[in-house]
């Protein structure tokens, strides 16, 4: 099987990908961004309690947790220090340890409309994949982060232009060449969409209802 950083490679050598480093991205006047990190992990669906209510016994399932932190800093005109960003784009691309029969890596793809974004602190954005999506994918109950995911990439659109990007591979958007890739659209849910949606209080930037 093929790894992630082979393709890259020979992507790379073939010239297929731009020559932008996703690090950096195109500039937007007044408005900086920066990638922190991305953390990739198993969450366990949460056990909470309501009352009146008859509860079930069940097991929880593992989730794939994404946890994108950045933060930006915005001109004195938009607020400074204590101003928001209205509204951005975040997408993302999980690459799965997973092939199809033509022997394309899959990698599941989305988009979180991130809304109200606070400037100068430290800003974190949550997106998951479903434990029945990825038995659907990998045929197994138990999935693990560390075995099952091979890398992932991130890039913050605003106003239409990439202002910012991160990729775990390297220092090219490798999603780019969708042609190489088997891009599985659908599967990442915001925090909204899931049982995660009432916890964390305020750790993570609001989303746009879908």
């Amino acid at each position: 099987m093929k790894s992630i950083s082979l393709i890259l490679a020979s992507l790379l050598l073939a010239n297929v990908l731009q020559a932008q480093a996703p690090a950096t991205g195109e500039k937007m006047p007044g408005v900086k961004l920066r990638v922190k990190g991305v953390t990739v992990e198993e969450q366990p669906t949460p056990m909470l309690e309501a009352s009146n209510v008859k509860m079930k016994r069940w097991t929880p399932k593992n989730w794939i947790e994404l946890d994108v932190e950045f933060d930006i800093k915005l001109p004195e005109e938009a607020g400074g220090r204590k101003g928001t960003y209205a509204g951005m784009q975040l997408n993302i691309y999980v690459a799965l340890q997973h092939m199809t029969k033509d022997g394309k890596r899959e990698v599941v793809m989305g988009t979180l409309d991130l809304v109200d974004i606070p400037a100068d602190e430290p800003c974190h954005a949550l997106a998951y994949i479903a434990p029945a999506a990825l038995k659907s994918i990998f045929q197994k109950d138990f999935i693990s982060a560390s075995s099952d995911i091979q890398g992932w990439g991130v890039e913050f659109v605003a106003e239409g232009k990439v202002i910012a990007a991160k990729s775990s591979v390297g220092s090219k958007a490798w999603w780019e060449n969708k042609e190489a890739f088997a891009m599985m659209q659908g599967l990442l849910l915001n925090k909204m969409q899931t049982p995660f949606a009432n916890i964390f209080g305020d750790y993570d930037v609001q989303v746009k209802a879908k």
